[in-house]
């Protein structure tokens, strides 16, 4: 096994410091108090030869043997935990120790169903009782899972109500643990106190665009998957520049030759904001579309709504390469989508090169804490937030305390229909 110590001023730090470096697998051999604070010495990757060599003799063991050392194994898993479900005041330590001792007698479990799998020749083992087995050890590692959490929770109270309520904003579990490690929190600090710093590193975790990108110019393409409010949202922008500067000097473009709607949509936009409307096809290139607008101050590019599997969206990605003129990319998320989904349109666009996002549909979503946690954790730049579908009033430059409250309100308004059901 590899063995180390960790020198910390107090435990707390002492703890960080096995985390930061070997995560939940360390086992805590020993911790002293020394001059300056306190001495950890921690172990991982315990000798694999142990389980090769269970797993050899195995092969000699008949039906009996196997299913007695399984169970054997399962046994001491299950007093691990019984001991640690009885105490009350475990300690971190205590629980890594714990933790680490499940999965070593879990390797155990596993190696020797590995090995009656290979000799299924000649030893024959029910699955039902093989899937029994697993899924019990299973349940006892959740069980350690809540006994710790339970744990930490009654040692950091404060802390552990700042994450959970962070959760219930729609704030990813990662992101909620780099929320509170850039607290740092005193230890007699109140709730209100942390939970007020926690709004705060959300704010400044939410970059916005320098200014409105409308005022900018150039060329601005609308990426993202069907159903988000790219086109409203052209509408929109097209709407505000119009009633800035006029419709003289902007022009719209739709890449998108999938859906006859979404033309007509923007057609129909066009003819009442008084300003053409290009469809880029095989008879017109992209290229040749922005070439013959090069005379206009801003032009914005509706794109195709498709999804990560399409095969359809290479061609897309294809085609805003295909020309020389610079484009700024801006991904449209919409506040009703699960954090995962979020996720998954992110990781399918980001490779574009995104300038930004705009955030859509508020005012239908009952989180934002989702859409919010995925820009901050990714540092992706917020342009404008739609919250309605009013041309273009619905519409608002960026900014990162207004979008941070309103998820604020819409959470307590879930806590207040919670409150009264």
């Amino acid at each position: 096994m590899k063995v180390k110590r960790f020198f910390a001023p107090d435990m707390r730090q002492a703890m960080k410091l096995v985390r930061d470096e070997f995560g939940s697998d360390a086992a805590i051999l020993s911790n002293n108090k020394v001059a300056g604070g306190v001495e950890i010495v921690t172990a991982v990757d315990y000798d694999s030869s142990i389980l090769r060599q269970s797993s050899d003799n195995i092969a000699g063991q008949d039906q009996d043997a196997l299913t007695d050392s399984l169970a054997d194994a399962l046994a001491k898993a299950k007093d691990v935990i019984d001991n640690a479900s009885e105490r009350q005041d475990l300690s971190i330590e205590d629980a890594f120790q714990s933790k680490t001792k499940i999965s070593a007698h879990k390797s155990n479990a596993e190696a020797m169903m590995g090995a009656l799998g290979g000799k299924a020749h000649n030893v024959s083992v029910e699955s039902a009782t093989m899937k029994a087995m697993q899924s019990e050890i299973q349940g006892l590692r959740e069980l350690l899972k809540e006994q710790m959490q339970d744990s930490m929770a009654e040692r950091k109270p404060v802390e552990a109500m700042v994450q959970k309520r962070l959760r219930r904003l729609g704030i990813s579990k990662v992101f909620a643990q780099k929320v509170l490690a850039a607290l740092d929190l005193e230890e007699n600090i109140d709730f209100s106190s942390a939970w007020d710093k926690a709004v705060g590193q959300l704010q400044g975790n939410v970059l916005t665009t320098s200014s409105d990108i409308v005022d900018q110019g150039g060329i601005i393409a609308l990426l993202g998957p069907t159903g988000v409010g790219k086109t409203s949202t052209i509408g929109k922008l097209a709407a505000r520049y119009v009633l800035k500067y006029g419709p003289e000097n902007l022009a719209l473009v739709t890449t998108d030759c999938y859906r006859v709607a979404a033309y007509e949509q923007l057609r129909t936009i066009g003819r009442i904001l008084g300003v053409p409307v290009r469809v880029v096809d095989d008879k017109h290139p992209l290229e040749d579309t922005l070439r013959a607008l090069k005379s206009k101050n801003l032009v914005l590019i509706d794109t195709a709504g498709l999804s990560a599997q399409d095969p359809n969206m290479t061609e897309q990605f294809k085609l805003l390469k295909s020309t020389s003129a610079r484009i700024k990319k801006y991904i449209v998320l919409s506040a009703t989508s699960q954090g995962q989904v979020l996720q998954a349109a992110y990781d399918a666009y980001q490779s574009q090169g995104l300038n930004g996002c705009v955030i859509t549909k508020l005012d239908e979503s009952v989180s934002a804490g989702e859409v919010l946690s995925l820009i901050a954790d990714n540092r992706l730049p917020l342009a404008y937030v739609a919250d309605g579908q009013k041309i273009p009033d619905d519409l608002r430059a960026a900014d990162a305390r207004h979008l941070v409250y309103q998820a604020l309100e819409l959470l307590e308004q879930q806590e207040a229909g919670h409150a009264t059901d």
